[in-house]
């Protein structure tokens, strides 16, 4: 007999769900899965979202002006100044989403295995 150890999952979170979508486009699905349960999200949120997906547009674009600028001065601060900007950006983008973000997803009523 096999016992599986069932895996504790954290409350979902403002932190969490920014993490899980850390390396993908979250806009443009309406549905979002976390702990095998798989959620619908808010109109407001899809909105924040696409905002979201503005912002990371330009701190992609003030990376490559980062390489540029960097390439051509040879200098160490600016590249620190420009990853400082990048941080800020990525606080900035965390603090847009709800601080309840229980409050815009709708259990789907469906389970992944």
């Amino acid at each position: 007999m096999s016992k599986k150890k069932k895996q504790m999952m954290r409350p979902l979170n403002r932190w969490i769900y920014f993490t899980e979508n850390l390396y993908r486009d979250p806009s443009e699905l309406s549905e979002f899965e976390y702990d095998h349960i798989i959620y619908y999200k808010s109109d407001e949120l899809m909105e924040i979202e696409a905002g979201n997906k503005k912002i990371n547009w330009i701190l992609l674009l003030i990376l490559f002006v980062m390489f540029a600028v960097s390439i051509q001065f040879q200098n160490i601060w600016f590249v620190a100044g420009y990853l400082v900007i990048v941080i800020i950006g990525q606080v900035w983008r965390w603090q847009r989403l709800p601080k309840d973000i229980m409050e815009h997803l709708t259990d789907s009523g469906r389970r992944k295995k």
